[in-house]
């Protein structure tokens, strides 16, 4: 069953894991009493919320934009563009499970001279049940017109190649693709974390 404001992508039989992608072009209203608008600048929120509902969580993006960005008054924080950062990301990632969400991350830098010496690592996290989130240009790239944050859903078995989730327009012809650690590595925004590994602590393929 999909939704307008999201698809649930179902399993195959080369590995792709259930993913409830959501569609952060969909989300048009401003959040709260704020001009902020996930459509505009919530592909962070909207690929967290992507993780955690395909794990079973109950998320959305628009949850999710709140506890990253929201102060406990119920307002956007001073350095509320920091929002949509890797550093914002980890902050929510921390404060979910300060809540007893029973989820684990990792953090996987690479060598952008070698980035083949993680490639086995990352292809055999993702196998292990872990989905990454990743920033990728800021220039032009195959996911989007810019800088943009995405998440690696699940591995073809047949190629190695990763099925991804990626919630802006573009997505949506991106479903059954997959795409190879070369081409992620090449379009991946270097001033970040590199691949934000995400799974629960008692993990099973979705």
């Amino acid at each position: 069953m999909n939704d307008r404001k999201y698809d649930l992508i179902r399993p195959n039989k080369y590995g792709r894991c259930l993913t409830k992608r959501f569609k952060q072009y969909e989300y048009t209203k401003s959040l709260g009493n704020t001009n902020w608008k996930i459509k505009k600048n919530g592909c962070a929120p909207t690929s967290l919320a992507t993780v955690l509902a395909s794990l079973g969580y109950d998320a959305d993006p628009i949850s999710i934009s709140k506890k990253m960005l929201f102060n406990e008054h119920g307002f956007l924080s001073e350095g509320y563009f920091e929002g949509i950062n890797g550093v914002s990301i980890i902050y929510c990632l921390n404060k979910l499970i300060e809540e007893k969400l029973d989820i684990e991350y990792k953090i996987i830098k690479i060598n952008y001279n070698h980035p083949e010496f993680m490639k086995q690592t990352v292809i055999n996290m993702i196998k292990d049940g872990y989905m990454a989130i990743i920033a990728v240009g800021p220039h032009r790239n195959i996911f989007a017109q810019e800088g943009h944050y995405i998440v690696i859903t699940s591995l073809n078995n047949d190629n190695n190649e990763f099925y991804v989730s990626n919630s802006w327009y573009d997505g949506d012809t991106q479903i059954d693709a997959t795409f190879s650690y070369e081409q992620i590595v090449k379009d991946m925004y270097r001033d970040n974390f590199d691949f934000l590994m995400i799974r629960k602590k008692f993990n099973s393929c979705r």
